[in-house]
């Protein structure tokens, strides 16, 4: 064979070696950005979790400090706890939703109803004044829309 017709096999060679190559680095590539979505969807999940169950937290301690700080709630409005700066903490409603970083929070408050077996029940039963459903929602953006979660607990007048 003759050196000319050598070169030109040398340079397909190489171009096949290359396209190989950059092929392999796209896969490998498209599989580090999904793993990377995948660690950031968790870490904002795991961060929201937190943050429902602090307003969870935040409602018990607004309830332990008197019960009709939380009963004298209207059911159709969304709340927030902010802090009323004192030493030590107390916790106040505000009415609205409230942003903390890129997470929005808010909190719902439900009528608990109760059958005749005092179990609680979804419909059809007694509303018990004595307990409260506390719904706590954390919404955020993310790059394929809004994400939002929601914890709750039952309240209950214990004094």
């Amino acid at each position: 064979m003759d050196n000319s017709k050598q070169n030109g096999y040398g340079l397909i060679e190489i171009i096949v070696v290359a396209s190989v190559g950059l092929m392999i680095f796209l896969s490998i590539s498209n599989c580090l950005n999904s793993f990377l979505k995948i660690s950031i969807n968790n870490v904002n999940t795991t961060e929201a979790l937190f943050l429902a169950k602090s307003s969870l937290e935040q409602a018990r301690a607004v309830r332990d400090e008197d019960w009709t700080n939380i009963s004298s709630l209207n059911l159709s409005d969304s709340y927030y706890f902010d802090s009323n700066g004192d030493s030590p903490e107390k916790w106040i409603s505000q009415t609205g939703t409230k942003s903390e970083g890129r997470y929005t929070i808010w909190i719902t408050i439900s009528e608990v109803q109760r059958d005749g077996n005092d179990d609680i029940v979804s419909s059809g039963g007694t509303v018990d004044d004595n307990t409260l459903k506390i719904t706590s929602n954390i919404s955020w953006l993310t790059t394929s829309g809004t994400e939002q979660i929601s914890l709750f607990e039952y309240l209950t007048n214990f004094r």
